[in-house]
């Protein structure tokens, strides 16, 4: 019998030896989490934050479509619209070769130009993840690495990234139309009424009135474009725009200036 009284840190660790090893899921979600994790290293490379909602993203690579049951996860973590799978991988990548010279010259000194030679030339074929045949030897562990290089993309619509396992290619598409832009926008005044919300206090269940408004009249003209929605998501029953900051701190009770990444948003709340 476990006592509750007792610290957590006390506590035996529980027995699941009754759950099944479900060894080829955790290798599909492993394999969800890289892909998912390689396409934020692009939307952070690129500078496009994470509220701002991309078209597509194409996971390419032999038998991808293992991940089309977790799409919809891979989907929300990294902000697209939808999912696309591709099995040729030799359209956009090719596997190089990089060996460590430094590493093999004292085991195969001799025949160090041969395998220079091959190297360059292409001239060696892949026996497992961990070995190669080369100049007629073999090489293995860390005396080489195989990566995967990316060629023909149009790097103004889409920006790929090999997986660290060098077996899937990312391909996200980096093209931001004014659709997408102002759905960003949208979000961003969701996020800031949310956490106005919480700073007043609120209850999560409290339905609120709303005011807002903007030095940027684009801010405003989302947030009439996407009253609904924004409405939805943080329970107002109304959203009026209104000319200046001082009109909505006026007829409010709470109000709070927000820095967004497309400029400043004045949100008054009434419960």
């Amino acid at each position: 019998m476990i006592n509750r009284k007792s610290s957590v840190h006390l506590q035996d660790f529980p027995d699941i030896s009754f759950l099944p090893n479900e060894k080829e899921l955790v290798a599909d979600m492993d394999l969800v989490r890289s892909i998912a994790s390689t396409a934020l290293s692009i939307r952070d490379n690129k500078n496009l934050r994470v509220r701002l909602p991309l078209n597509k993203l194409i996971v390419i690579g032999k038998s991808a479509a293992r991940i089309l049951p977790f799409k919809e996860i891979i989907a929300d973590e990294v902000n697209v619209k939808s999912i696309e799978i591709k099995e040729d991988i030799t359209e956009l990548a090719e596997l190089k070769l990089q060996i460590n010279f430094k590493k093999i010259g004292a085991k195969f000194g001799a025949k160090i130009k041969e395998i220079t030679i091959a190297s360059k030339s292409g001239d060696w074929k892949k026996i497992s993840d961990k070995e190669i045949e080369i100049a007629g030897i073999i090489l293995s562990d860390d005396d080489f690495e195989l990566k995967l290089a990316t060629k023909n993309n149009d790097e103004k619509k889409f920006a790929i990234l090999a997986l660290p396992t060098n077996d899937y290619l990312v391909q996200l598409d980096i093209e931001i139309t004014k659709d997408l832009e102002d759905e960003g926008i949208a979000r961003d005044i969701v996020r800031a009424i949310q956490q106005n919300r919480k700073d007043a206090d609120l209850n999560i269940s409290d339905h609120i009135n709303l005011k807002i408004s903007s030095t940027n009249p684009r801010i405003l003209e989302v947030a009439k474009s996407f009253e609904k929605y924004i409405k939805e998501q943080v329970l107002g029953d109304s959203l009026n725009c209104v000319a200046n900051a001082e009109e909505v701190k006026s007829a409010t009770k709470f109000s709070y200036e927000n820095k967004l990444d497309d400029g400043d948003l004045v949100v008054g709340i009434k419960n």
